[in-house]
């Protein structure tokens, strides 16, 4: 009996800080804090096709307006279920990346 009262004791103690991180008994997932996901918007700008080749439909449409067809850097929520994204904020990343640094050591001779 006290073995019982000791295990009910200790889930009730401990069942607070179980769902802490939860919102409305759900746990917290990337869907509610946003993921980074880099792809291409389709050329009618209602899908993002995506590194891993995987396709996204966009639930706001307004959010990649005029970026049809370019490589973008999203955040974005997730609807795995519907196979849809909601997108936070858009970034096009710059299309100049430098390799090599003229501060580096090899350029010190």
């Amino acid at each position: 009996m006290r073995v019982r009262c000791a295990a009910l004791a200790f889930f009730l103690l401990a069942a607070p800080l179980i769902f802490a991180g939860s919102d409305n008994g759900h746990p917290a997932t990337a869907q509610t804090k946003g993921i980074l996901l880099s792809g291409k918007v389709s050329d009618d700008g209602k899908q993002l096709l995506a590194d891993d080749d995987n396709s996204w439909k966009v639930a706001n449409l307004d959010a990649l307006k005029g970026l049809a067809g370019r490589y973008v850097l999203v955040k974005c929520r997730m609807d795995v279920t519907n196979r849809a994204i909601r997108v936070l904020s858009v970034e096009e990343p710059s299309e100049t990346r430098h390799a090599a640094h003229l501060g580096d050591a090899a350029f010190r001779r």
